[in-house]
């Protein structure tokens, strides 16, 4: 049956933005050492930008494998329009995250979820800090994309009827865009058909899109080469790996005991009056559907890889909030008895708390950066052809690789950097070669080494000052000055009575 249309909600485009709040801090953070972070600088004048962009494209098929076109397009923009401006680059960051919310709310109002539940569901969703990183960093393809997958599922679901028509080209021309900046976003194709109704008449447009990532996966196997992602195939361990990474996207570390108090107050009034459903058209049918089609499908697209990390949940764990947020629907609906207020007093601390996660780990990850800038700060500061050790005791090798390639942009290619690890021993990256000689400055967290001596120190506090980061610039110490003759002798007679006193 094709689903009522409802009048478009003009308040979640306010509200997405006060879910974006919570990222408000960012503003002030400096850039990134990681996930791209040296992106932000423009093209040098007189550049052909289509070329550029096409160039970056490609060469980032040929060093890793991902073909990432819409990706390229938002950095490329950005960075030759913002110039290289943190607090710039900060704000529509910032902005494109209340954009992703509205969408999200969007998505939850077609499919009948009342404001009051949307709006937590998505709150949660957006500060969780396993997944935070999305919109703390400035690049991830998760954050670009995640407008486009959420208007191209709620135009999916508006759509309806045996023909196609306009909010059908939304939905799939959202679903391309969205393609563009990560293949495994080919996992949302079975929620869009879960959300078209009827779906069979036009499922040929909505899957034609995957033509893109297929064969874009054809060529990445058989022209692979070291260097690029690896991967191995489906396996047991990797599924586990997901499923534990999914909890912890899913808040259920800071909401279980409220989801828990939730189910059983729901669960309690089983057989009572659901005001809800009679009143507000809340689609749980739909909802359970599309959020097992997104489990399902985001955690097929990672099975065949060995690697897992907070961001790759997505988007398997949309289909998580989607199943809180029919939770909350339910909980909101029911009766106002001590089980429901219960859990809502338990769900509100949670999400107190998650939200207090959030803010942490933003409050550590701008520290970090911080600390990071004063480093290159004053390598960029020092003599021509500067030979700098990086070492990884404390210190991270994609922090050094990053302050490499920030010193390039900033006008100091000049200066070496080279990896190696808490024994001094080279580390093999692809991103930078060894030094071509002794180093002439070390970068470190670790204690002094003999023959070196601090030059400069930085320390950067968080926690309201409780902890801090630490790194150290040192410098050749002087060699010990040798004395012959009448001034090792006078050396010695003042050495002499300094001991007699």
């Amino acid at each position: 049956m094709t689903p009522t249309r409802r009048p478009f909600p003009h308040w979640i485009l306010a509200s997405g933005l006060l879910v974006a709040l919570g990222f408000l801090p960012t503003v002030t953070a400096p850039f990134d050492f990681a996930d791209d972070g040296d992106l932000v600088y423009p093209a040098p004048a007189g550049s052909n930008y289509v070329a550029r962009w096409w160039d970056r494209v490609a060469a980032n098929v040929d060093h890793l494998g991902p073909f990432r076109p819409t990706l390229w397009a938002h950095w490329e923009v950005q960075a030759n329009t913002l110039n290289a401006n943190p607090v710039a680059w900060r704000a529509v960051r910032l902005l494109w995250c209340g954009l992703a919310a509205a969408a999200f709310l969007w998505l939850l109002w077609e499919l009948g979820v009342p404001p009051p539940a949307a709006l937590l569901a998505c709150a949660a969703a957006f500060w969780n800090p396993y997944r935070n990183e999305v919109w703390v960093s400035l690049t991830l393809a998760e954050g670009v994309a995640m407008p486009y997958l959420f208007v191209a599922l709620a135009a999916a679901r508006r759509a309806g009827g045996r023909k196609l028509c306009g909010w059908d080209a939304v939905a799939v021309g959202s679903f391309l865009v969205a393609l563009g900046c990560k293949n495994t976003f080919a996992a949302v194709a079975p929620a869009l058909l879960v959300l078209r109704r009827p779906a069979r008449a036009v499922a040929g447009v909505y899957l034609a899109p995957l033509l893109l990532p297929a064969a874009h996966f054809v060529y990445f196997k058989r022209n692979w080469h070291p260097g690029q992602y690896v991967t191995p195939g489906p396996s047991l361990g990797q599924l586990g790996r997901e499923l534990n990474w999914l909890k912890g996207a899913a808040g259920l570390d800071f909401l279980g005991a409220g989801v828990a108090l939730s189910l059983f107050a729901v669960w309690r009034e089983r057989r009572g009056p659901s005001r809800l459903v009679a009143t507000d058209g809340l689609d749980a049918r739909g909802l359970v559907w599309t959020a097992l089609a997104l489990i399902a499908g985001g955690l097929a697209a990672y099975l065949p890889l060995d690697i897992m990390a907070a961001r790759y949940t997505i988007p398997a764990v949309w289909g998580c909030d989607l199943l809180l947020a029919l939770l909350l629907a339910r909980l909101l609906a029911l009766p106002d008895r001590w089980p429901r207020r219960t859990a809502l007093v338990a769900l509100g601390i949670g999400l107190a708390v998650l939200a207090v996660a959030n803010l942490g780990r933003q409050e550590r990850v701008a520290a970090r950066n911080r600390l990071l800038w004063h480093a290159v700060h004053h390598l960029e500061a020092l003599p021509p052809n500067t030979r700098v050790e990086w070492v990884s005791d404390g210190l991270g090798a994609e922090e050094g690789i990053h302050a490499a390639w920030h010193l390039r942009h900033r006008g100091r290619p000049d200066i070496a950097i080279g990896l190696v690890d808490a024994a001094d021993q080279p580390l093999e990256r692809v991103e930078l070669p060894p030094l071509a000689g002794p180093p002439t400055a070390r970068v470190t967290a670790g204690p002094p080494r003999p023959g070196w001596r601090p030059a400069a120190e930085f320390v950067v506090g968080y926690q309201l000052g409780r902890k801090s980061y630490t790194l150290r610039v040192d410098e050749p110490a002087p060699a010990p000055t040798l004395l012959i003759g009448p001034e090792a002798d006078a050396a010695l007679r003042a050495a002499l009575r300094g001991e007699g006193k």
